[in-house]
């Protein structure tokens, strides 16, 4: 694995692991202004509309349409031209998503109860739909930071990408921190969590500008939408925004039902969903993020041995971390929010309740991962229509195992038929990728069942700690050292298994003869 591949993924998995962090710090901060009720579940929803449409028109949908044709330019025809699209591109994703917020504002009533049919005719429908229309212009300003990481990334430079989502946090936290509880200028902690929303997504294109320019990257708009590589941009947007956003709308149609469900169903499945992001970004999305810009370059000199070792190492990479990470989520879910969210009006109940939905999440964690580079792979190869066509297969799935599982799971019945989608998903974009000659060797093979043994006997030994009384009592000193002791502890017999199994190298060694 060459030197630029590990760099560029430690760094991007690292400033990913600081943005996770203060994720939660952000999350606990919630937990423990809102709770578990009907506000957390106003706020959750609220902040779900404008965030999905993040991930289906601008991040997602930005992210895989833009980097392949950026990269195919750049390649093909020299990085002045590539510049110049770009900066059309821009024009265009402003435009379209100004358009969006506008309607948003207006239609905010009817987002709010097309997702939450049962918050209606109750009050916190209007709170849900003041929440939203506060934050609905996040979707423009993300869709224009989107698309300035892209471009970054596509340079090879991915360090302030990175740790654009860090200024987000910082946000997020701060302003509920300062200007509700030390400075009551918003008297109400939701507005005040909302307003951070915008205000991260002011700064996340703020700190975008240095870079940029130091690359001698244009900083102006182009309004030229005939142009034809910019309409190969549309094209690709159009059908990449379902099957970039497939996981989102899975979360989605889980949001819709939950709200038909007991009170703290939302809030369940939203903060077990935190807590299942942080090995995904950290790992599988920094991964990913590294891994198109050159897959796509490979695939626009039509290198295909090249392409096929990105993969490979891709998927290797993903996996050596993906996989540990599911079944130490899976036996120390509840310890985990015990220690992170047991505080104030966060309850042992709403721990339990959360914990049950992360364990059926976490089901599908390493697939998750896998199923980001496959996917990553096919926009590379400008592939989206399939894609999207696995993308319905997996939704259809998705809403069928809900509707199924509920009536006996209630909001885990919800978590486990998610899993059971992105499985299905997974299964059959390995099909498709194979039939095109890119799979795993027999050495790689070799090396992922490595893995799960090693992963199975370190799941193993943190049950005795998983079923200890102190996580009954919350966050206290005790709790949280045996927690730590335990990660660290875990992370040590894993990869000292792998040594063991004769696994050697950086992220995703070679086996030793």
């Amino acid at each position: 694995m060459k030197d630029g591949f590990r760099r560029h993924v430690a760094t991007v998995g690292g400033l990913t692991a600081v943005s996770r962090v203060l994720g939660f710090v952000r999350d606990m901060i919630m937990a423990w202004l809102l709770g578990a009720g009907l506000l957390a579940d106003a706020f959750v929803v609220a902040f779900r509309i404008p965030n999905l449409l993040r991930r289906f028109m601008a991040e997602g949908a930005v992210s895989v349409a833009f980097v392949p044709v950026f990269s195919e330019v750049k390649e093909r025809e020299g990085l002045a031209r590539a510049f110049r699209m770009a900066q059309q591109v821009l024009g265009l994703t402003f435009a379209a998503l100004a358009a969006v917020v506008v309607a948003g504002e207006i239609l905010a009533p009817l987002l709010v109860g097309l997702i939450a049919p049962g918050f209606l005719h109750s009050g916190v429908f209007d709170v849900t739909v003041h929440l939203t229309r506060i934050m609905f212009p996040f979707i423009l300003l993300i869709g224009i930071a989107a698309l300035l990481m892209g471009v970054l990334n596509s340079l090879g430079h991915f360090a302030m990408p990175a740790a654009a989502p860090i200024i987000m946090n910082v946000f997020m936290i701060g302003v509920p921190l300062v200007l509700h509880v030390a400075y009551p200028l918003i008297t109400s902690a939701a507005d005040a969590l909302a307003w951070g929303v915008v205000s991260g997504g002011i700064a996340q294109i703020l700190v975008q500008i240095p870079p940029l320019r130091k690359r001698g990257v244009p900083l102006k708009v182009l309004w030229d939408l005939h142009s034809p590589r910019v309409r190969q941009v549309v094209r690709l947007m159009g059908v990449a925004a379902v099957g970039a956003s497939i996981y989102q709308i899975n979360v989605l149609v889980g949001t819709l039902l939950a709200s038909l469900l007991p009170q703290g169903s939302v809030s369940y499945l939203y903060y077990s969903n935190r807590i299942l992001e942080l090995p995904l970004g950290i790992f599988a999305f920094a991964v990913g993020n590294v891994m198109l810009p050159s897959m796509s370059s490979a695939s626009a000199r039509m290198d295909a041995e090249g392409f096929s070792a990105l993969m490979g190492k891709g998927v290797l990479a993903v996996l050596l971390f993906t996989i540990p990470a599911t079944m130490g989520i899976m036996v120390l879910a509840r310890p985990i929010f015990s220690v992170l969210f047991m505080r104030g009006a966060f309850t042992n109940a709403d721990v339990l309740g959360s914990a049950y939905a992360l364990q059926m999440y976490a089901l599908s964690l390493w697939a998750i991962g896998y199923t980001r580079i496959q996917t990553q792979a096919l926009y590379s190869m400008q592939k989206a229509k399939i894609v999207v066509n696995i993308s319905w297969i997996s939704l259809g799935v998705n809403i069928l195992g809900c509707i199924v599982l509920m009536r006996f799971m209630q909001h885990a019945g919800i978590a486990l038929a998610s899993s059971c989608a992105v499985l299905v998903q997974l299964a059959i974009q390995h099909r498709y990728i194979a039939h095109m000659g890119v799979r795993l060797s027999a050495d790689h093979r070799s090396q992922v069942v490595k893995m799960l043994v090693a992963s199975l006997i370190m799941g193993a030994a943190l049950i005795p700690l998983a079923r200890m009384d102190v996580w009954a009592h919350g966050f206290t000193l005790s709790s949280a050292s045996v927690l730590s002791a335990g990660v660290f502890l875990g992370i040590a017999l894993y990869f000292g298994l792998l040594w063991v199994m004769g696994v050697r190298g950086g992220l995703v060694g070679h086996t030793r003869p």
